[in-house]
């Protein structure tokens, strides 16, 4: 008996490994996408085109996933937002905490307080960048919780101003809490106007702000000859 001989396969139809390697593929992007991997891709996309401007489809595309995918780990657009302020507020409180908890004086405290948040401002992550820019878009209980969360960062400043007014360092003359707002804002105001490739780095600036925050706040005034004096 003749045996018939086995089809030949033809190239253009050796599809079904590339096909089954195409869906594994796809498999293992849906195993990568993960709540963290989403949080840095939106960061980048709002930061550069603005939270109003990206929509979850743009999100889902850039990371190779469809829109329903994302929903398993967020609810919307605002959520991921949310997840980015939590993110930075995180990262930066922490070490702060460490500064008011240690043992230190609180003029040393100060100084080292304003160095660390005048390189936070400084920085220039597109999740800071979010941060400095994209707050009015939460509402509700997410404008809420990042308000409260802010104001728990505040309050390590205003711990060391007051620790600094008990122990006769600091004038009493100021409102602990005013003197934090004014002092979160010198630095914030970073984030406006701080270019990496400037003049002075973000250390220099932040030890010109320590400078001038020592002279305001210390009780031993420095000595200077009063401007009457200086007049001509």
């Amino acid at each position: 008996m003749v045996q018939k001989p086995e089809p030949i396969q033809r190239p253009g139809k050796q599809r079904p490994e590339s096909a089954q390697n195409s869906r594994l593929t796809k498999e293992k992007k849906r195993v990568r996408l993960t709540q963290k991997v989403i949080v840095e891709i939106a960061a980048e996309l709002f930061a550069r085109k603005g939270f109003g401007a990206t929509s979850l489809d743009d999100i889902a595309e850039q990371l190779g996933a469809t829109k329903g995918a994302l929903y398993y780990h967020v609810k919307n657009k605002e959520e991921i937002l949310r997840l980015i302020y939590l993110m930075v507020l995180s990262v930066s409180e922490e070490p702060l905490r460490r500064i008011a908890e240690a043992s230190l004086p609180p003029a040393e405290k100060l100084g080292q307080a304003i160095i660390h948040h005048t390189a936070v401002a400084a920085n220039r992550s597109p999740a800071m960048t979010v941060f400095y820019r994209e707050q009015h878009h939460l509402s509700g209980p997410f404008a809420k919780e990042i308000i409260l969360r802010k104001k728990e960062y505040e309050r390590y400043f205003e711990q060391i101003i007051q620790e600094g007014q008990d122990a006769g360092i600091f004038s009493r003359n100021l409102d602990p809490k005013i003197a934090a707002f004014g002092l979160l804002g010198m630095c914030n105001w970073l984030s406006q106007w701080y270019r990496a490739d400037g003049q002075y780095s973000a250390q220099q600036i932040a030890e010109m702000f320590v400078a001038m925050v020592e002279r305001g706040l210390l009780t031993v005034a420095p000595l200077a000859e009063p401007l009457s004096e200086n007049r001509a």
